[in-house]
């Protein structure tokens, strides 16, 4: 299955800008949906932290399936990856069982204010769904660290990479979409954004266990 995971992603980034459109269309939200599948298969008990992850995959690739529509959809596709950043965030911080990080989430929520306000000029009337956007997302990073920082383990880092190199592919398709575009954003929004996922549903398939007593 990974290796058609892995197929699907690397044909849809190399089809961004190629005639072959179909091509496009049908393999951007396909990887996701098979990482969700891979997920809930192992996971099917709704109290598990794998179920959440996978639940949001399923968010994610309906995301994907807005944002790629001949239309603009970007509030949709938005709402949809909304959603699945609060279910990885549940997922997270069901995790946790110690005090929470004081200066992680102030940490966070400063620079990711200063980039609020850079992109600020020209959000128009996406003022409002970019910020709360951006709090979701950052909140989503905030559990993911927490919960690297309690394990105490190497591999709890994959949870937490994926949810940095999310911000990253936001980052570049904010970016993109409200400043400056350039010739390969997209293909960086799309190679930054398979990675986090992947890293996420690795998480999620056992590769880590929050919940695992280390040492």
């Amino acid at each position: 299955m990974w290796l058609i995971i892995v197929l699907l992603c690397v044909v849809h980034v190399w089809s961004i800008d190629k005639k072959y459109r179909w091509i496009f269309y049908l393999s951007k939200a396909t990887p996701v949906f098979l990482m969700s599948a891979l997920v809930l298969v192992d996971s099917p008990n709704s109290q598990d932290y794998a179920y959440w992850i996978g639940v949001g995959l399923i968010a994610s690739a309906i995301g994907d399936l807005f944002l790629m529509h001949p239309k603009d959809k970007f509030i949709e596709g938005l709402s949809c990856f909304l959603c699945a950043h609060i279910l990885y965030s549940y997922a997270f911080f069901t995790q946790i069982e110690q005090p929470l990080t004081l200066w992680l989430p102030a940490v966070l929520f400063s620079v990711g204010l200063i980039v609020y306000l850079l992109l600020l000029p020209t959000l128009d009337n996406m003022k409002l769904p970019v910020a709360v956007y951006t709090s979701a997302i950052l909140v989503m990073a905030w559990g993911a660290t927490e919960v690297w920082l309690e394990a105490e383990h190497p591999l709890a880092a994959y949870g937490a990479m994926g949810a940095f190199i999310f911000i990253v592919s936001d980052l570049v398709l904010a970016i993109d979409r409200f400043r400056t575009t350039s010739a390969f954003s997209r293909h960086v929004v799309m190679v930054t954004y398979y990675t986090a996922q992947v890293l996420l549903t690795l998480s999620a398939l056992g590769i880590y266990r929050p919940t695992l007593s280390i040492g």
